[in-house]
């Protein structure tokens, strides 16, 4: 698989090398988030369109979540070949939303 290589390589970023813990339900976007992870073969491309971030040669985004709201649930969305620290930093992003933006 051509990407494992990246995955291997890849350091993560500051912000996803602390402990991480999840605010207080009330604090939160969704109170208590049902947690769905689908790994798709085009993870790279559903991404791109979901955040705006260009697929390039030199970057890509590597995963994405998205919410709903109104049904209470967030959706983490990654290539079929990923990192633990990616489901994380996208988990992180099920409970306290735009943390980095």
């Amino acid at each position: 698989m051509p990407d494992t290589a990246i995955v291997r390589r890849f350091r993560p970023p500051l912000v996803d090398r602390v402990r991480f813990e999840p605010l207080p339900p009330e604090q939160r976007l969704i109170h208590e988030p049902k947690v769905k992870v689908l790994a798709r073969k085009d993870g790279y491309d559903f991404c791109s369109r979901i955040t705006g971030i260009p697929v390039g040669p030199n970057s890509r985004p590597m995963a994405c979540a998205y919410w709903n709201v109104k049904r209470g649930e967030c959706t983490v969305v990654t290539p079929e070949v990923t990192g633990y620290n990616y489901l994380g930093h996208e988990l992180r992003h099920c409970f306290e939303g735009a943390f980095h933006d």
